[in-house]
């Protein structure tokens, strides 16, 4: 296991990675159900109901990629950093195609989102290897993964914010706009859009091939393969590894709930539909604004303290907000706080994951990284495509009409309660689970393990 330490070039390459794989994620997350229900023509229930298939899909692949990454070598002997180069070109593509709204009868685009809403996230899948394992594989040095998650972090902020502030301008630039300033032709300015991501997606990805290095070599000389039923026994086992899943799957929950609601937030209550730039550029700046202070409180809080402290940042940031739901100061409020508290709970539980991954290999003799990260990310998943799900099965029971300038009130009353009450209580879930993080105990018996041998 090598020592040496990690560059700032290198690092770079690290976030612009996250650059890439969040600018896809962000624009896939924040727009796909508004493309499929406003562009595309799909029903609000049947849209929730493609994107939670396809999300299900995605978490149901993850253990078995990640099982099949962990008992296979490149023939450098690396096993994750060569899939960088492998999986940007077809992710860029199948992007390209999903926001494709080809002219096919009602059946046949239920079928189409389908399939191709599984390819992405088949894909995506085996873009987390490389995208998360790294920060592990790259360093045994904590301060470096501290560092190197930062930029990462970072990076996910920067596709955030390219992703909120860029991807919709450009859908409208590229569709043109009527006296109005409606769009004229979505059908062409989502494929063009997604066309810009995938080339950002090649070059932040091959930015980051170029200058990463897998320096974490495994204990053993050799390794027995391992079946998906031990290494799940093996992942699940560890204490951390469930609170730090229960933790980052709320959070991820959280996000969604926000993030897949914004635009139709913007356009049917604050009727401003120019407003979701501006607030999730509000939420990016907030994010941006945690970077520096990242570091600083993991130190003086410790790893517990500072993940308890996200979650509690997120309940605070919906006061204002359901108190004054329809004034956008308050939705500016909520934005900017969610978005301190995001770079807050990513580095948390990213960096709590590294640790954890350490530790199966400190009790099993065992490097088994994909399987924490997938199988973290399949939990994570399933989180998040239930509540794509529930979000439009709320529309659809709200009586939400795509096409319509303007809702029922009960659409109104639906989108505040997804985004503030519903986001209160996953909080509260988020601080006890929290609580239960142990992993300054993890480090000191590891590093007192070491010492006796």
């Amino acid at each position: 296991m090598s020592d040496e330490r990690v560059g700032v070039i290198e690092k770079l390459g690290y976030g612009s990675f996250a650059v890439s794989c969040n600018l896809v994620v962000g624009f896939v997350t924040s727009f796909i159900l508004f493309y499929f229900t406003d562009v595309f023509g799909l029903s609000p229930a049947i849209a929730g109901a493609v994107i939670a298939f396809g999300v299900i899909w995605d978490g149901v692949n993850d253990p078995l990629i990640a099982n099949l990454a962990d008992n296979y070598r490149f023939k450098n002997g690396e096993r994750t950093r060569p899939y960088i180069k492998i999986i940007c070109l077809p992710l860029a593509a199948a992007t390209v195609l999903m926001f494709s709204p080809f002219p096919l009868p009602p059946a046949m685009k239920i079928v189409y989102s389908v399939t191709i809403y599984v390819i992405f996230y088949s894909l995506t899948t085996i873009l987390r290897l490389p995208s998360y394992a790294m920060q592990i594989l790259a360093t045994p040095n904590q301060q470096d993964r501290l560092s190197i998650t930062t930029f990462i972090s970072g990076g996910a902020t920067l596709g955030g914010v390219l992703a909120s502030v860029m991807c919709w301008p450009l859908v409208r630039l590229f569709s043109g706009l009527n006296e109005r300033r409606e769009m004229i032709n979505p059908k062409r300015g989502f494929p063009m859009t997604a066309g810009v991501i995938g080339l950002i997606i090649i070059a932040g990805a091959l930015f980051c091939y170029v200058n990463s290095r897998e320096r974490v070599r495994p204990k053993a000389s050799t390794e027995k393969k391992l079946s998906l039923f031990s290494s799940f026994k093996m992942t699940f086992s560890d204490y951390n590894f469930r609170w730090n899943s229960a933790f980052s799957t709320l959070y991820f929950i959280n996000n969604t709930l926000l993030m897949s609601t914004i635009v139709y937030y913007c356009t049917y209550v604050l009727k401003n539909p120019g407003a979701t730039t501006a607030l999730s550029g509000t939420l990016a700046l907030g994010s941006f604004i945690a970077l520096p202070t990242v570091k600083k409180i993991d130190r003086s809080l410790g790893r517990r303290k500072a993940m308890m402290l996200g979650a509690f940042l997120i309940f605070a940031g919906k006061i204002p907000f359901v108190i004054f739901p329809f004034n956008i100061i308050a939705m500016f409020a909520n934005a900017f706080i969610m978005g301190f508290s995001i770079t807050l709970n990513i580095v948390a539980f990213s960096t709590t994951r590294a640790v954890v991954a350490d530790h199966i290999e400190h009790v099993n003799n065992r490097r088994i990284d994909s399987m924490v990260i997938n199988f973290m990310g399949f939990l994570n998943k399933c989180g998040t495509s239930l509540t794509t799900l529930a979000i439009g099965l709320v529309l659809q029971l709200a009586g939400y009409q795509a096409g319509m300038s303007t809702q029922p009130q009960s659409v109104s009353t639906a989108l505040i309660g997804l985004i503030g009450w519903a986001s209160m209580a996953l909080s509260l879930i988020m601080l006890f689970c929290g609580s239960r993080i142990t992993i300054e105990d993890v480090v000191k018996e590891m590093k007192e393990g070491k010492n006796n041998v």
